[in-house]
């Protein structure tokens, strides 16, 4: 039994420096009771230091020993600060964080300063702690005129306090697993036995020096599956062993720890009754929590917008009724994005949710109502309403809550209460705007560590900080290495680094840091009859050795145990090959298809045919800031079809072009129309300065490619502009758009289509997996509507900024419109009319292929991959991939 245990069964009041040795020893404390036979006995006196502290404050403002001020919690202390620090008014990057570093500076004057007001000495400089002593000032003055005080301060409140109180002659008071107390805690204590109390400080931990022992890995991940393999293996030796895991770094790998754990120790379970075999002594913020980060989410959609994914996956949420609905409200995700929504109102959800769950779109609308009342309110007011759209939205769901959600559902009310209590302040009873009220309520969240009460675990995974004090059966400290521990100094930025050595502030030296970490190592080898210390050989700044502190200490050897994902690799079954390169062929109905892309994804590749056209398999949508490309070529093409419409032929052009003035005139009229062609709704999701300058650019665009390509031309007449023909390609019936149909001078007809990325060579358009074939099927096409027009030249025009150009085929000379004749006689091409029978042919054995099924993986090249993105579903180059024997996670 241990001296601080001792102490709590005795009756004395145990004060511990956290939360964590405190509630191991009121647990010890009542196990004890139960040992000795007891069926009731007064509840064990042990507290955590700041507990202690507030519940002597009170008692003394109580005997009317102190004067009764508003106690702050630590959250409205730290927007004092904020409030103190923006008095400046300077500009700040990040005056959240600097006013939590206050704080933090704040706490230190007190904790190791001599209870006077020293900051004072370091005004009126321009460094750091001259604007620490200003904002301090402004800080104190608050606290004075809203008659109030605040946990740094309140230690000094008791100490001064203990002579005025009597009750507290002959009590018993225990310091337990302090290393080093701080000045303040001291100055506290003194006070007391000068006021008659029994005042000692007492060991949480009484063995022997155990003997250590270390060891290294390649990493720190190895180092942790070892650790935590080893101390599964502890527990299943001896089931009553209470096993400790240090990680001094664990705040910043908490998510890896957690996941770490899961996959070597299981999975914790959260139902009732369920037994965890771990912990961790850290908690995830309480915004990360799922069903706080729906109510959180609610309330930003109803007052302010959400970023359309943030927006879907509420929709999805557990924590809103409807949950059989969730499937369908997913698929309103899509819809947002095709249509370029980055920030999704609540007017939006309730339009997508009116199309996929009535019910819960009834609610949202009651959302809103409730939103529209409240603009502007003090914190109270905003609880208020917060609450009600809360209740009217349905959260937190329908089913039973798990006790962690309901654990953390209960901290999230009261986070609201604190958050109402911030009206304790003058200034903070202002009326205050929805999305301020917002951003400081998700701040706080963001702040507020959560982690659910449940029974102790034998494994432990603690901090350093943690860890202290705490007994174990076995115990591993791990990152122990040489660049590592001791710790680097890292004085606090706010105070004087001179000031900070002087009065022992951690961090603030390396003697200091030395002096302390020799005082852990000592804890450590106390606090378990088994204690393995390790480090990894590969650290963030190189390769890394043991810790001098534990050079006596036994090398060992620790297994790595396979995780869960090699596991599995190696578990894994011989890969089946099966080549199934045929579907079933398509139904009748699957036969008429609009558009030409069918044909050119089969010679892009046949599973990419199968998949966009058959299955509907496309890509996941990704919302551009401005507009999409598909959507600037929407409006190159509806400013050329506009332009052409209204000027019909090659000689119109060139007067115009001989009027400067008219001919831009005629340009700009284009582009205006060609803006209608994307929905209002559209341009109000589009920022501002891009429509302002959208119309320009098409004007200038259509001006560039005019002058390069079309007024150098023969003359000629456009016949159709955006026109829709019909192919019957074996059973596929095909409904085509030609961009442009031109009448030429001498005869015959030419094919315009527009294209605003990169085109391809013509080479390419008649090879065996043709591209293009737009080109081909809008000319088959014309040959069987109208057999006795011939097509003379087909070109694929590239409207690009700088860079326009037509290239093409053309049946002779007098056709000729920057492209090369029709001859390839390595393709059997040597005239136009073999140029039609080559792309006849192509296109409908491709056509069949597609009738047939042919489903293959085979991609034409690695372009067709870049632009497919079904790579998931079609795995290429998975098949001839070679076995993998090494395990990539």
């Amino acid at each position: 039994m241990s001296d601080a245990l001792a102490r709590a069964l005795a009756g004395a009041t145990v004060v511990t420096p956290n939360r964590r040795l405190a509630r191991h020893l009121a647990d010890a404390h009542d196990r004890a009771q139960l040992a000795a036979g007891l069926r009731a006995w007064p509840a064990a006196q042990v507290l955590p230091w700041t507990a202690w502290i507030a519940a002597m404050e009170s008692e003394a403002v109580g005997a009317g020993a102190l004067p009764a001020l508003v106690r702050l919690p630590s959250h409205a202390s730290v927007q004092l600060w904020r409030a103190s620090i923006e008095a400046d008014g300077t500009p700040l990057l990040d005056d959240a964080a600097l006013a939590a570093s206050a704080a933090e500076a704040w706490e230190h004057v007190h904790a190791f300063g001599t209870g006077a007001e020293s900051w004072r000495a370091w005004a009126g400089g321009d460094d750091e702690p001259a604007a620490f002593a200003r904002w301090a000032e402004r800080y104190r003055g608050a606290l004075a005129a809203h008659a109030a005080t605040d946990a740094s301060s309140a230690a000094d409140r008791v100490a001064r306090a203990a002579a005025a109180m009597p009750s507290w002659r002959g009590r018993h008071v225990a310091f337990a697993g302090f290393i080093d107390m701080t000045p303040q805690a001291r100055r506290v204590a003194e006070a007391l036995v000068r006021a008659g109390a029994n005042v000692d400080e007492v060991p949480t931990v009484g063995a022997p020096l155990a003997p250590a022992r270390r060891a290294e890995f390649a990493s720190t991940d190895d180092e942790l599956v070892a650790a935590l393999g080893w101390a599964r293996r502890e527990v299943e030796r001896r089931p009553e062993a209470t096993v400790g895991i240090v990680v001094p770094d664990l705040a910043q790998r908490l998510a890896g720890v957690r996941a770490r754990a899961s996959d070597v120790l299981g999975v914790p379970p959260e139902g009732p009754g369920g037994v965890r075999s771990w912990n961790v002594s850290l908690g995830e913020p309480l915004d990360a929590t799922p069903i706080v980060g729906t109510a959180i989410d609610v309330l930003a959609l109803a007052w302010s917008t959400l970023p359309a994914g943030r927006a879907a996956a509420l929709l999805r949420s557990a924590f809103l009724p409807g949950a059989g609905a969730r499937e369908s409200r997913a698929r309103v995700e899509r819809v947002w994005l095709e249509r370029g929504l980055h920030r999704v109102r609540i007017v939006d959800a309730i339009s997508a949710l009116e199309r996929s769950d009535d019910a819960l779109a009834e609610r949202f609308a009651s959302v809103r109502t409730v939103a529209s009342r409240t603009r502007r309110a003090n914190r109270h007011g905003w609880v208020d309403a917060w609450r009600e759209a809360l209740r009217a939205s349905g959260w937190p769901g329908e089913r039973p809550l798990a006790s962690p959600e309901h654990q953390a559902a209960g901290a999230f009310d009261g986070l609201l209460v604190a958050f109402a209590a911030l009206d304790a302040t003058a200034a903070a009873r202002a009326e205050i705007a929805g999305d301020e009220a917002l951003a400081l309520l998700a701040e706080l969240a963001a702040a507020t560590p959560y982690q659910p009460e449940s029974p102790p675990a034998p494994i432990q995974i603690l901090g350093l900080i943690e860890a202290i004090g705490l007994p174990f059966d076995a115990l591993w400290v791990a990152g122990m290495s040489d660049a590592a521990w001791p710790r680097s100094p890292r004085p606090h930025p706010l105070l004087p680094v001179r000031w900070q050595r002087e009065r022992g502030v951690p961090r603030s030296d390396a003697a200091g840091e030395l002096a302390w970490a020799r005082e852990v190592v000592a804890w450590f080898r106390r606090a378990a009859p088994v204690v393995i210390t390790s480090h990894a050989a590969n650290g963030d700044d190189g390769p890394a050795t043991h810790s001098a502190l534990f050079a006596d200490a036994e090398a060992i050897v620790v297994d790595v145990p396979a995780t869960a994902a090699r596991r599995m690799f190696d578990a894994r079954p011989a890969r089946e090959r099966l080549a199934d390169p045929v579907a079933p062929a398509p139904a009748p109905g699957e036969r008429h298809r609009k558009g030409s892309s069918l044909i050119e994804a089969q010679s892009a590749c046949p599973f990419q045919a199968v998949a966009a056209t058959r299955w509907r398999a496309d890509a996941w949508p990704t919302a551009a800031i401005g507009l999409t490309p598909m959507e600037r070529g929407i409006l190159v093409h509806a400013a050329l079809a506009a332009f052409w419409r209204e000027t019909r032929d090659h000689a119109t052009l060139v007067a115009l072009a001989g009027n400067a003035g008219r001919y831009a005139d005629a340009r700009e009229r284009a582009a205006r129309t060609a803006m209608a062609a994307i929905d209002d709704a559209r341009w109000r999701r589009v920022p501002a300065a891009v429509r302002a300058l959208e119309a320009g650019r098409l004007a200038r665009l259509l001006g560039a490619w005019l002058d390069a390509v079309e007024l150098p031309r023969s003359p000629f007449a456009v016949v159709h502009v955006e026109h829709e023909e019909r192919l019957v390609l074996g059973a596929l019936e095909l409904e085509l758009r030609l961009d442009r149909l031109d009448e030429l001078a001498d005869g015959g007809t030419a094919i315009v289509d527009y294209k605003t990325g990169k085109v391809s060579s013509p080479a390419r358009w008649i090879a065996d997996r043709p591209e293009a074939t737009q080109l081909a099927l809008y000319t088959l096409a014309r040959r069987a509507a109208h057999p006795l027009t011939g097509v003379r030249a087909v070109v694929l025009g590239q409207v690009r900024p700088g860079d326009c150009k037509a290239v093409g085929f053309y049946a002779d000379e007098a056709a000729r419109w920057g492209a090369p004749p029709v001859r390839n006689p390595r393709a059997g091409i040597v005239d136009w009319p073999a140029h039609e029978a080559r792309w006849s042919a192509l296109m409908h054995g491709l056509a069949d292929g597609f009738a047939r099924g042919d489903a293959a993986v085979a991609p034409r090249d690695a372009a067709a991959c870049r632009t497919c993105a079904r790579q998931a579903l079609c795995r290429v180059g998975e098949a001839s991939a070679p076995e993998v024997e090494e395990e990539g996670e």
